[in-house]
């Protein structure tokens, strides 16, 4: 029967770490490739292909110890350098799945073009001197060919040595002489030079360091590495079934952390560079400790891994289970192994699933775990991460295990095997703590606090100091890996003790770390430690500052970030009407507190309800701030304005936690540690987010106009929607109780909603709208319900409060009372119902209100040309104008006017009179501006003559009042007096007068001929007669261009001189005297008014001061078409 551990399970004996030069035959074989592995081969394939020269590059492979790269260098080498046939049947099992036959294709691609020559190196070796190098890597290269039985004639160094000694005889023997450690080695010429030709390196480091001692500088045939790398290359190719060399050189770290690892890098990377040329096809293949570097300046540390196909080779946890378990063989039964494990196995169940969900195979994965037992899960967890992230050579995780005396020790101990302890993270943190002491930079911060409270915790007991090495190795492992299974949250740290003894003492150790500042709790139940090698005096002058600049109020804490309008714009989702709001609290004095609010809510929207969110750090900060709401919230200024004070406090603790890190983050940033400056910002913003759920589980009171409620803060949106926006919108849609009760989210949706606008408009009951009005419209369901009888009249018992009643009489009282005679903006006049007690926006109800209160509007509003809105115009007038609305900016779209009586009274007149509703497509004239237009366009066309034309008739058939009426009436429709209410009222009184005759005046179709002709005839210079009537009429209507309705007297003036013109014979020139120009022809006569005529022309230009008659003018004389004038405004 079992006593101990080690009755039923003992430890492997042999070495865990693949030996890339020492490796057993077929032993690469057994290596799984995973996706990381086949990136790099991919990667490796596409360089040795040899086709582009970006990536035509030596390899660099980075891994921690223990991390497998050096078996997958191993299999690497194979598949590029082992004949065809030996590697066809692991490519073709590795790949057989078809999603990587692109792969499998191209490695045989590859092959059938390609096969390198493989050379092992391991460490430094015996390269004690920069000149050591061409000789370590010329000996493997030349052993590596011997036994590969293949004979090149490339001469080495030892054989230049051979070939000068044997050629300067004399010299050697007094270099002997004089170097008694080199002579004590090779007493005599004879066997240094056999020595040489046997390749023996220590024979020639001796000879090139008694070289250097004696100061002798020997030239040689070559002693460039490279030409000879390249050499034995060609020579490869030329004779071989190789195409290059392939240098793998595994433990490559210790080459680089030697006195001489730099100087030796810079002639390594002289050889790589040169493998980079395309009439190459050799590489060099380095794998070593991601520390490898760490001598180099970051700006150098970039451009050697810029030289080579730099890649990083991580242990995947799933891999190093499966490595591990190969640590442990069971000795006793399979049945005594499940009687001890399989209890603990199923309390860790969760645990074993969490950390093989990322396996191909979880099920195997899990017996790979299991197969560690005693190690619990989460420890062997950890190491998984300690072996990719941290492991080095001497302190690898397969050390742990396997060359470990605590291990050995707990194994053989019976009152471990009793208690069926496990072994848990503390004795990983044993084993590796002498690791992280050695590197401060990165665990400097934990090992300081392991330091500085070992003792004090250590008293409190065993559980207490393994709990606190276990909190200490997850920060540890956590600051260099980046996985949820290793941060220090109070989750991770009890599933390290899931299924022992400690597992229920836990959470009151963790207590007691967090009471007693061992370890404190952070945001989001984090057990972190910062790791900061910052200066403490810097940081403590930036917390001073911050306390007196940014974060002096906690209204600046919780506005850090976007953390608190994230969370609260969440919190408010539900809330039916848009809102905003801002984080105010205690400031310097209470005007400016009270000042910021008022600006904050200038800055919302009228229509948005805005909450003045006040926070408090403490007690007092809180009392003070509900004083405050409820003396000012009676203001008038604060009408709309909604205070609401939340009771959960952010403690003076937490503020001066928050303070720490920001002081830690903004000195990171100023020292250039990214990492860090966003690790401390965000413990911050997790603060906040703490905070903000403890509001949100407290409790708040709300003040609006001086009257205080209070409601659990859970209950918020619910709490604004029946209390708090109905008491502001009093008018507004949320005030009706029906629209209360049956609340959904989608039903105050913000958007354009045309399709109702229209619904509204165009159907003429309450049962068409709401038939049309359902989904997320039913509101103006519930809007008409109460309010309208189904032909949408009030009902008698309405509710004088009704919201939609309302908003009707509030567009009622506008336009009634509007200014008739100037225009009219609706989206401008109409503005209050954004605001309260209103708050119309972009919504069904919303512009279902104002589409309802415009009803009675329709084809009674007219368009700046005169024509009436009709349904399908009001529609868009009324989208428009909450667009306007929207856009703070109002649209001139919805610009409109509205007929005076005057106007009115003379539309109807015009239409009797001028019996204007009896033109073809003229079947409803509604406005005067519509009388206008068929008057000049219908109408007086018809009669051929302009309507001033009467105006000329003798008195005895046009009296003087008849012609000034006539007057009025061509002003009012050619527009120059259409906007003048005197005119309008004087033509009004003219009509009602003279209606009679002039009726009878207009309905004598010669009148207007004959007007027209007596005007013509009343130009002196032209003289008209009338039997030249018809010839200047049509000249006159051919060269005007505008109708005939909208003729002046001036204009028909000019257009009658240049008839007269055109018909005043040309004078012929005189025929020329002989020997004598032509004679021009004689000037015509000026009339003997000519002069006065021309001063008085004069005299009104002069006079001229509006720029607007000055062009009427000029376009007056460029119509004459007379070329003297087109050549002076053409050319001035």
């Amino acid at each position: 029967m079992a006593t101990k551990y080690s009755d039923i399970i003992a430890l492997r004996g042999q070495k865990a770490a693949y030996n890339i030069q020492t490796e057993e035959d077929g032993a690469w074989r057994v290596f799984i490739a995973n996706e990381q592995f086949n990136d790099i081969l991919r990667k490796v394939i596409n360089s040795v292909y040899n086709n582009d020269t970006n990536v035509h590059k030596s390899f660099w492979i980075e891994g921690t110890y223990g991390t497998g790269k050096s078996h997958a260098a191993a299999v690497i080498k194979h598949l590029l350098c082992d004949p065809v046939a030996d590697i066809s049947e692991y490519v073709n099992e590795e790949y057989a799945d078809p999603k990587y036959a692109v792969l499998k294709n191209s490695i045989f691609d590859l092959r059938s073009k390609k096969r390198l020559f493989p050379v092992t190196m391991y460490g430094q070796n015996k390269i004690a001197h920069k000149d050591d190098l061409s000789l370590q890597m010329q000996g493997e290269i030349k052993k590596a060919l011997l036994r590969a039985g293949i004979d090149i004639d490339v001469k080495t160094d030892y054989d230049n040595y051979v070939n000068h000694i044997q050629n300067n005889l004399q010299m050697w023997e007094i270099i002997l002489k004089q170097n008694p450690k080199l002579s004590s080695f090779t007493p005599t010429t004879d066997k240094l030079i056999n020595d040489l030709k046997n390749q023996d390196s220590g024979t020639l480091a001796k000879v090139k360091e008694a070289l250097r001692n004696t100061g002798i500088d020997i030239r040689l045939d070559t002693e460039k590495l490279s030409d000879w790398f390249f050499e034995v290359q060609d020579k490869l190719a030329q004779t071989t079934d190789y195409d290059g060399l392939l240098i793998i050189w595994d433990e490559f770290t210790d080459v680089m952390k030697s006195d001489i690892g730099l100087s030796l890098l810079v002639d390594l990377q002289r050889l790589a560079d040169e493998t980079m040329n395309s009439e190459n096809n050799s590489y060099l293949f380095f794998i070593s400790h991601p520390s490898a570097l760490n001598s180099l300046k970051a700006e150098e540390r970039d451009k050697t891994k810029g030289r080579y196909l730099y890649m990083r080779y991580n242990m995947e946890p799933v891999s190093a289970f499966k490595i591990m378990s190969r640590k442990f063989k069971r000795v006793g039964t399979e049945e005594e192994l499940n009687k001890i494990s399989g209890a603990f196995y199923d309390k860790c169940a969760p645990l074993l699933n969490s950390f093989t969900k990322d396996s191909t195979n979880q099920d195997e994965t899990i017996a790979d775990i299991k197969n560690l037992f005693p190690v619990h899960p989460s420890t062997a967890n950890l190491a998984t991460y300690y072996a990719r992230e941290a492991g080095s050579s001497s302190r690898s995780v397969f050390q742990f295990l396997g060359e470990n005396d605590a291990i050995k020790e707990f194994l053989d101990n019976e009152t471990i095997f009793l208690n069926r302890e496990t072994i848990t993270a503390d004795y990983l943190w044993d084993y590796v703590v002498s690791e992280f002491n050695d590197n401060v930079a990165k665990f400097g911060a934990v090992t300081e606090r392991f330091n500085s409270y070992r003792m004090r915790v250590e008293h409190e007991g065993n559980a207490y100091f393994a709990v606190f090495k276990s909190v200490l190795l997850l920060n540890a492992l956590n600051n260099i890996a980046n996985n949820e299974s290793v941060t220090p949250s109070e989750e991770n740290i009890k599933n390290l003790y899931i299924g022992t003894s400690v597992e229920y003492q836990v959470d009151d150790i963790l207590t007691w770390f967090n009471e007693n500042s061992v370890i404190q709790r952070a945001p989001g139940g984090m057990y972190s430690i910062q790791f900061s090698a910052l200066p403490p005096k810097e940081i403590e002058d930036i917390k001073n500052n911050l306390i007196l600049t940014d974060f002096k109020t906690t209204a600046q804490v919780i506005n850090f970030g976007t953390v608190a309008s994230e969370e609260f714009e969440k919190y408010l989702t539900n809330v039916a009407r848009p809102c905003s709001f801002q984080f105010y609290s205690v400031e310097y004095n209470e005007p400016t507190l009270l000042n910021k609010i008022e600006n904050g809510r200038k800055a919302a929207k009228d229509y948005e309800l805005f909450f003045a969110f006040l926070v408090a750090r403490n007690a007092d900060e809180l009392n003070t701030l509900k004083d405050i709401a409820n003396r000012n919230s009676k203001e008038e200024r604060f009408q709309t304005t909604t205070f609401i004070v939340f009771d959960s406090i952010l403690t003076d603790v937490n503020y001066n936690r928050f303070i720490e890190y920001q002081a830690n983050s903004k000195c990171a940033q100023q020292h250039g540690f990214a990492d860090q400056q966003q690790a401390h910002s965000k413990l911050a913003s997790d603060m906040l987010r703490e905070w903000i759920k403890e509001i949100r589980r407290g409790v708040f009171e709300t003040y609006i106009n001086g009257q205080a409620l209070n409601s659990s803060a859970l209950k918020l949106p619910t709490f604004v929607n029946a209390e708090i926006a109905p008491t502001i919108f009093t008018s507004g849609p949320e005030s009706l109780d029906l629209i209360k009760i049956k609340f959904s989210k989608t039903y105050w949706k913000k958007a354009l909603v045309k399709e109702t606008v229209k619904n509204i408009l165009s159907y003429n009951t309450k049962k068409d709208i709401s038939d049309h009005c359902k989904g997320p419209a039913i509101h103006i369901q519930y809007l008409l319900q109460d309010s309208v009888n189904d032909d949408l009249t009030w009902k008698s018992d309405i509710d004088p409060e009704h919201p939609l009643l309302k908003v009707c009489q509030f567009v009622e009282k506008k336009i009634k009372f509007a200014d008739k005679s100037n225009n009219f903006n609706l989206a401008e006049k109409f503005l209050e119902l954004t605001k309260p007690p209103y708050g119309l926006f972009q919504s069904h109800a919303g512009m279902g209100m104002l589409a309802f209160a415009m009803r009675p509007f329709v084809n009674k509003i007219f368009d700046l040309n005169g024509r009436p809105r009709e349904v399908q115009h009001v529609v868009e007038d009324v989208v428009e104008v909450f667009k306007s609305w929207e856009d703070g900016k109002i649209s001139q779209k919805v610009t409109f006017r509205f007929e005076t009586p005057e106007e009115g009274k003379l539309c109807k007149l015009f239409i009797s009179i001028f019996n204007l509703t009896s033109y073809r497509g003229i079947s409803e004239i509604s406005s005067l501006k519509n009388a206008r237009w068929v008057m000049t366009h219908s109408y007086v066309p018809e009669k051929k003559y302009p309507l001033w034309s009467l105006k000329y008739l003798p008195d005895d058939i046009a009296k003087p009042e008849l012609k000034k009426l006539v007057n009025d009436i061509n002003a009012i429709c050619v527009e120059i007096g259409s906007s003048n209410p005197s005119l309008l009222a004087d033509t009004l009184d003219g009509l009602k007068m003279y209606e009679f005759e002039l009726k009878n005046l207009v309905n004598i179709p010669t009148n207007f001929r004959d007007g027209f002709l007596r005007f013509l005839q009343t130009e002196e210079t032209v003289k008209l007669k009338e039997d030249e009537f018809d010839s200047a009429f049509q000249y006159i209507s051919q060269h005007l261009q505008s109708e005939v309705g909208i003729w002046t007297e001036a204009e028909v003036q000019n257009a009658l001189l240049k008839w007269r013109v055109t018909t005043i014979p040309s004078t012929p020139p005189t025929p020329p005297v002989p020997g004598q120009g032509p004679v021009p022809p004689t000037p015509p006569i000026p009339a003997p008014d000519h002069n006065l005529r021309k001063q008085k022309a004069l005299d009104k230009v002069e006079s001229i001061t509006d720029i607007y008659p000055a062009k009427e003018l000029l376009k007056r004389l460029a119509n004459l078409g007379l070329d003297s004038i087109l050549d002076i405004i053409l050319n001035d």
